[in-house]
């Protein structure tokens, strides 16, 4: 029977790919506002590379920004310019524009609401900051509708590590098979949950690492795909059926 239903957060409890690429332009066009003689546009497209390079959970995307330009032949920034001036009015812009975008999904609430009220635990393991993941999940006021939150920095381990699967089943003594994960990528989400037996569900979200946008083709396949999260009751009923199936057998 399911005991547990645990969530990814970003991109499947809210639109993660929205709000970053607003944030990021925001940023760049506050930037602008404040005196940087870049053109909006290559800005942007430095300021993802910096961000592919260094990795999404950098603090210091903004400081590499103004380093790179200052260092590129294209842009030719003047030494006078200062750098931390500029990294500062782009750090506005970026706040500015992200807290408008932490929403939880409309599927959300209702889900989280409807699993407590069936006497099903609700769980986030995800990846990131963790200061960054909980002002996610605080903005959005879904901390109280949650049994559990698992954060990769929390605990050293970031997926596709099964680390921190493996871990939730251990602290909440649970079979895997007692648990559904819900994510919105193969990799990082299905593959490692699949990994220590649990069922898995791709929620297709229509971001950034959907299949259905990127066309990847994935050797690993998720027990289910779901458009939305109403449809988690179907996945529950049609698990828990097998599991009385089994214990008769």
């Amino acid at each position: 029977m399911i005991k547990f239903v645990v969530f990814d957060l970003d991109d499947t409890l809210f639109n993660g790919t929205l709000l970053v690429e607003k944030a990021r332009k925001a940023s760049v066009q506050m930037m602008i506002k404040y005196g940087l003689p870049v053109e909006e546009e290559y800005a942007i497209k430095i300021l993802n590379e910096v961000v592919l390079e260094f990795g999404s959970n950098s603090e210091s995307h903004l400081d590499n920004l103004m380093i790179r330009l200052q260092n590129d032949p294209k842009v030719k920034l003047s030494e006078s310019y200062n750098i931390n001036k500029y990294a500062a009015a782009g750090i506005m812009g970026y706040h500015r524009e992200k807290v408008k975008h932490f929403k939880p999904f409309k599927d959300v609430i209702k889900t989280l609401e409807k699993l407590r009220n069936n006497g099903i635990k609700s769980a986030i393991i995800t990846d990131g900051s963790p200061k960054k993941q909980y002002e996610k999940i605080l903005r959005m006021k879904i901390e109280d509708l949650l049994d559990e939150i698992i954060i990769s920095d929390e605990v050293a381990a970031r997926k596709p590590n099964p680390f921190l699967f493996e871990l939730f089943l251990e602290k909440h003594n649970l079979k895997p098979e007692e648990v559904i994960y819900i994510g919105d990528r193969v990799d990082k989400d299905i593959t490692p949950a699949k990994t220590v037996g649990m069922i898995t569900i791709l929620i297709h979200r229509g971001t950034k690492y959907d299949p259905n946008i990127t066309k990847h083709k994935y050797k690993i396949k998720p027990d289910y795909h779901v458009n939305n999260l109403y449809d988690l009751s179907t996945v529950i009923k049609v698990e828990n059926k097998k599991s009385e199936q089994n214990g008769k057998e």
